[in-house]
């Protein structure tokens, strides 16, 4: 097998450049999920040769456990995007059993890609950034929590300012922390720069070295070390960011760059309560987010101005919510919560993209839009805006422009997770559901709708198989799992009764959906239509899914249905003109 070594190359219409990640045809971009991108790149890489199956999995899910199930999906979705067809195949040829060849005619058009050094000008493109969580070197357990935090509050920090786009301290995670190396990290995680620490106690102060690299080169941009209080660790955090954006992004204003970071909360013991919460909330159990959440509140008892501590007050409190925990006496609920986040810093990101799902669920989708909008207009780096709007605009029955946003996401981090599964659900589009909301999310993932997806493309034993394996986890969503398991089985009266149980609950606007196409599914019709009427009074349009969902044929004979059906297009074609009023045709093209 021999390698053709080219960064850029063309192939029909087609360029493909894996130093950008992109694949353009005709000098349009072509979305593309980030494991099909890789499987592209890899297999016009041995252009000519056979890439076996099993080369193909070490390469694209290093150290895990991946069925060749997952390497067929993508071919095919691959295939679908190039145009190209396995009997015909004018660039992927499948060898029975053993793997593909790329078939394709290549043109090299290599170029040397630019170095960070040759970047200055901030405004043509953010500078990407990851943050990798510190070295505890102290031997103190109880120091623990800032090796996780810290980094994360400082790319939070960052994230709000149009210059970066900041990936998460969980991407960050994924890597080895012992045997990992810049240009490896620059390639997977698809970042410029990469910011490292370490700390020790010496004494009554805590010692912390920080580094700045310039990933794709190696090099050592600046090493600086601190010794500061522990009870004010804040400074430490400004300390950072104003180093990280005076080497960067010198040349930012102040009024669209280091006003974020005095927002921040001065007061130590705030900012520790803050940063220890945020530490607990990396596990997503009932115990920890309401540990966070007593954590969060005493942070904003002592420091009322403190706006990401009432987002994180707000996340657990949403969380909570649907697990039926909640505060006793005068609670502060979620909504309001993020209301004042928001009311104290407009631009607070983690924020509107957390506020987001709570409002589409409460039936201001609407509004949810039009805020992200805004926002946007701010920050054009911030991919979780737009992971945001992604959900908005679904709810809005806006799918067109749910992917747009989900394609700008994907622009700025390629490894942002998304709601657009669900949207490609809506739109009939199974393999594209399939892959985001499996293949895309990571292994373990995922509960219903990839199931759900094999389903409806008559794929009942893989679509079970995945069932099975998730028993435990029916507890999560038992109404939707458990009549999706009965209608695979046969066994309709199990299925009904699962829906039935559920059938006088509140749910989600987006479940209740769900619900109402398994009823229709089990011809149970005044259940459905009752189901789906809930759905669409709380805020969920979709008269694409409402008129060409096979489920929902047994509904579409009745005037009720007729008449839901007018009721949601009236009121997307009123979220349409909201959007454009908002900019949306700016922000999101012609969606």
């Amino acid at each position: 097998m021999t390698s053709t070594g080219k960064q850029r190359c063309a192939f029909g219409p087609f360029c493909l450049d894996r130093s950008e990640h992109l694949l353009t045809r005709r000098g349009v971009a072509v979305p593309l999920p980030p494991k099909c991108f890789d499987l592209l790149a890899l297999l016009v890489q041995y252009a000519g040769s056979l890439v076996e199956k099993n080369r193909i999995i070490e390469t694209l899910w290093p150290d895990t456990f991946v069925e060749e199930a997952n390497v067929a999906n993508l071919i095919g979705l691959l295939r679908k995007t190039l145009g190209d067809s396995p009997k015909n195949p004018r660039y992927i040829q499948t060898v029975p059993k053993r793997g593909y060849r790329f078939v394709g005619r290549l043109n090299s058009t290599d170029r040397k890609p630019p170095s960070l050094a040759e970047k200055p000008d901030v405004d043509q493109r953010a500078i990407r950034i990851i943050a990798f969580p510190f070295r505890n070197d102290s031997g103190d357990p109880e120091m623990d929590y800032l090796a996780y935090s810290l980094p994360d509050a400082i790319g939070s920090t960052l994230a709000e300012l149009n210059v970066f786009t900041v990936r998460s301290t969980q991407l960050a995670a994924r890597f080895d922390p012992k045997r990992w190396d810049p240009q490896s990290v620059a390639r997977e995680a698809d970042v410029d720069v990469l910011l490292t620490g370490c700390f020790a106690r010496t004494g009554l102060k805590l010692h912390v070295i920080t580094q700045l690299l310039d990933a794709p080169n190696g090099t050592v941009l600046w090493s600086k070390e601190w010794d500061v209080d522990p009870k004010e660790l804040f400074r430490l955090h400004r300390g950072v960011v104003q180093l990280l954006v005076r080497t960067l992004a010198g040349q930012v204003r102040q009024s669209a760059g280091l006003a974020g970071d005095e927002k921040g909360s001065t007061i130590p013991d705030a900012y520790e309560l803050y940063l220890r919460a945020n530490y607990l909330t990396r596990k997503r159990t009932t115990e920890n987010f309401t540990l966070a959440r007593d954590l969060y509140l005493a942070c904003t008892e002592k420091d009322p101005a403190y706006a990401p501590a009432w987002a994180g007050l707000g996340r657990c409190c949403r969380f909570l919510d649907k697990f039926g925990v909640r505060l006793t006496g005068n609670a502060i609920s979620a909504e309001d919560a993020f209301r004042r986040a928001l009311r104290l810093n407009p631009q607070l990101a983690i924020a509107h993209s957390a506020y987001t799902p709570l409002q589409a669920d409460l039936g201001h989708a609407e509004e949810a839009v039009v805020r992200l909008l805004h926002a946007v207009q701010q920050n054009k780096n911030n991919p979780e805006l737009f992971a945001g709007l992604v959900h908005a605009c679904r709810y809005c029955g806006q799918l067109a422009a749910s992917i747009a946003a989900h394609n700008r996401a994907l622009a700025l981090d390629r490894n942002v997770p998304t709601s657009v599964a669900h949207t490609y659900f809506l739109m009939g589009d199974y393999e594209k559901s399939l892959y985001w909301y499996g293949e895309a999310a990571g292994p373990g993932a995922g509960l219903y709708l990839d199931a759900l997806s094999l389903t409806c493309m008559d794929r009942l034993g893989d679509a079970s198989a995945l069932l099975w394996a998730r028993r435990d986890r029916f507890c999560m969503q038992p109404a939707l799992m458990n009549s999706l398991q009965a209608y695979l089985d046969g066994d309709r009266a199990a299925g009904v009764a699962a829906l039935r149980s559920a059938h006088s609950g509140s749910g989600d606007p987006e479940t209740l959906f769900y619900l109402a196409r398994q009823a229709a599914r089990f011809e149970e019709v005044e259940m459905a239509q009752e189901l789906l009427s809930r759905s669409v009074k709380r805020g969920y349009l979709s008269s694409v899914a409402l008129s060409q969902d096979s489920w929902l044929k047994p509904l579409r004979t009745t005037s009720e249905f007729t008449r839901l059906l007018s009721v949601v297009k009236s009121r997307e074609e009123e979220a349409r003109r909201a959007f454009l009023q908002a900019g949306s045709g700016h922000i999101l093209g012609r969606a």
